[in-house]
C-alpha cells in the first residue's frame, strides 16, 4: 500500500480514513466516498485500487470507512421486525446515523483532509444493509451525496421500495447524480423469507430510479452472473463501482 490509513474515533464511531498516494500534483484535492462497514470493503483491495490509480484507470479517491455501532440500527431507515425468530429486530436508527455522517464526520474530514467538496465529488457506498442505507441517503441527502454505490443492497427491507416510489427526487441540476447498483443472480437462493426476492426487488429499485427521471447513463445496474450474497463478491464490485461513479 502506497497511500495511508488513519484511524480515528468520533462520537463513538471508529473511522478509517484512506488517503491515496500523492500524484505529480502535490496540491491535488480528491473526491471522497463515505463507506459503510468500516474498511471491510476496501482494505484488502487497496493494492488493486492503487494499481488503478497509477495506470490512470481509476481516479484517486479518499475513502472514509465508518464502522457501525450496531448495523441493524445504523443501517435501517425505520424499525422492522426480525426476519428470524429469536434474532434482534431492526432498530431504525438510519436518520440519526446519517445525521452523524453529515453534521459531524463530513466537517471533520473536510477540515483535516485534501478533499473536494460538492455533489459531484461526494458519495456514499455500502453493501447489503450498507447498500440499503446508502440508497436511503440518496433520497434524504440528495443535495449532499451525488455519488451513490449500492452493492447487493437489502431492498427486501420492509417498506423500502414503497419509500423510493413515494419520495421525491429532484436533482439539483441535470447530470449531477450517479448511482451504481449491483446484485448477484444467485442472491436469495435458499431463503424462504422475503430475502428470497433479493434479485427481483433490486431490479425494481432500479426501475423506480428510472421512473424518477434518471437515465441509464446516470444509473448503472450490474447483474453479476452466479454471484451469491457474500463479502467476497461485495469486495469484487467495490473498485468497479468506484471507477464508474467517479469517471
Amino acid at each position: 500500500m502506497k497511500g495511508h490509513v488513519d484511524e480515528i474515533s468520533l462520537d463513538g464511531y471508529l473511522v478509517h480514513v484512506y488517503t491515496p498516494p500523492v500524484s505529480v500534483n502535490h496540491n491535488e484535492l480528491y473526491p471522497v466516498l463515505y463507506v459503510q462497514d468500516g474498511s471491510s470493503l476496501f482494505l484488502s483491495g487497496l493494492d488493486e485500487l492503487e494499481r488503478g490509480f497509477s495506470t490512470g484507470e481509476l481516479p484517486r479517491v479518499m475513502l472514509v470507512g465508518i464502522q457501525p455501532v450496531n448495523r441493524l440500527d445504523d443501517y435501517t431507515p425505520w424499525e422492522a421486525a426480525a426476519l428470524v425468530e429469536g434474532r434482534p429486530a431492526f432498530g431504525g436508527g438510519g436518520d440519526a446515523y446519517l445525521t452523524f455522517v453529515v453534521t459531524k464526520l463530513m466537517p471533520y474530514v473536510e477540515a483535516k483532509y485534501p478533499v473536494q467538496t460538492g455533489l459531484e465529488h461526494t458519495g456514499m457506498i455500502g453493501a447489503s444493509l450498507g447498500g440499503l442505507i446508502s440508497m436511503y441517503a440518496a433520497f434524504r441527502y440528495q443535495h449532499i451525496f451525488g455519488r451513490i454505490g449500492s452493492i447487493s443492497g437489502s431492498y427486501w427491507f420492509p417498506g423500502m421500495i414503497n419509500y423510493m416510489q413515494s419520495a421525491s427526487f429532484a436533482t439539483v441540476m441535470a447530470g449531477t447524480h450517479r448511482i451504481y447498483i449491483s446484485v448477484g443472480t444467485r442472491e436469495g437462493e435458499g431463503k424462504t423469507n422475503v430475502q428470497k426476492d433479493m434479485l427481483p426487488l433490486t431490479l425494481q429499485a432500479h426501475e423506480v430510479l428510472l421512473a424518477h427521471g434518471f437515465t441509464e447513463r446516470e444509473v448503472r445496474l450490474i447483474k453479476v452472473e452466479g454471484a451469491v450474497h457474500h463479502i467476497d463478491h461485495f469486495r469484487h464490485q467495490f473498485p468497479r463501482a468506484v471507477k464508474w461513479l467517479l469517471e
